[in-house]
């Protein structure tokens, strides 16, 4: 339970910290550009906004046994990323014109009652499942999920006004997990687009150093892909870099061609097949 408690600290921390930032934003900087492809600056709060009153909804229901999908949202684990993409974008952008000027007062007031929420669940609830698009999830598990729209989305808003903009080092270990948990958290179902079913399997390693060394690999398998432990198997591919390109790349912040421009990205083996990771991995 202390790592629980711990991830409730964090997510607060960086509630406050990303509050206090676009408190201090000029106005101007609002109709700004994201690093999300269609959204302002606005569009992203507004979506973190609407993100959080999901969570407080599902949660809620999840914790009194109802895990039914919340109002307009697909069946849990039946679409993925591509497919929501150009909802969400919308969405965003409608609930932004509603908004008008109460866009971060919203977002605030819907992020001070997540946290109460998080804050107050017992011992014996967070494994209680509640319903999110990737698939039914554990209640402990939106903690990873929280952090991932606050240090991601951060990182979009940020990363425009501020190029030498950082992923929040604390959200490393929930993001990772979310990314090597993918057959219970479903993160490789949403992010993976798949393409022509393959005869046989690829196999592709990240070499992963800096704030959490660790190695992974990937295997794209017929119409599907999944973690696996890098043990001594074979890999067609394999990926060098730290942690924070890492997941950069693999929530679809950073191509792999443009991580490889920056120094950030070493490759070695199979040219056409490193290709063919970044078709099929766009990001969550």
């Amino acid at each position: 339970m202390e790592a629980y408690a711990d991830q409730v600290k964090i997510i607060q921390s960086e509630s406050a910290r990303l509050t206090q930032y676009l408190h201090a934003l000029p106005s101007d900087a609002w109709r700004q550009s994201s690093a999300c492809a269609q959204w302002q600056i606005q569009d992203v709060v507004a979506h973190l906004g609407g993100a959080v009153e999901f969570y407080v909804d599902t949660l809620s229901r999840g914790l009194q046994g109802d895990m039914a999908p919340s109002e307009g949202f697909p069946s849990a684990g039946t679409v993925n990323a591509a497919a929501m993409a150009e909802p969400l974008a919308q969405m965003a952008i409608t609930m932004r014109e509603q908004l008008g000027d109460h866009v971060l007062a919203t977002f605030e007031a819907n992020l001070t009652r997540l946290n109460k929420l998080l804050a107050e669940i017992g011992s014996e609830a967070w494994e209680r499942p509640c319903y999110h698009p990737w698939r039914l999830m554990p209640v402990r598990q939106f903690l990873a999920m929280t952090l991932q729209e606050l240090a991601l989305h951060g990182w979009d808003i940020r990363s425009r006004l501020t190029p030498d903009a950082s992923l929040l080092p604390e959200s490393f270990p929930a993001l990772l997990e979310l990314i090597a948990t993918s057959r219970t958290s479903g993160f490789l179902n949403w992010a993976f687009r798949p393409g022509t079913k393959l005869s046989t399997p690829v196999r592709y390693r990240f070499e992963i150093t800096g704030a959490v060394p660790s190695r992974m690999d990937i295997v794209v398998e017929g119409d599907q892909a999944h973690v696996a432990e890098a043990g001594d198997t074979a890999v067609a591919v394999i990926f060098h870099c730290d942690t924070e390109t890492y997941l950069l790349v693999m929530y679809g912040r950073l191509s792999l061609e443009e991580a490889r421009t920056l120094g950030r990205l070493s490759i070695e083996g199979d040219q056409e097949l490193m290709v063919a990771f970044g078709q099929w991995f766009k990001g969550a």
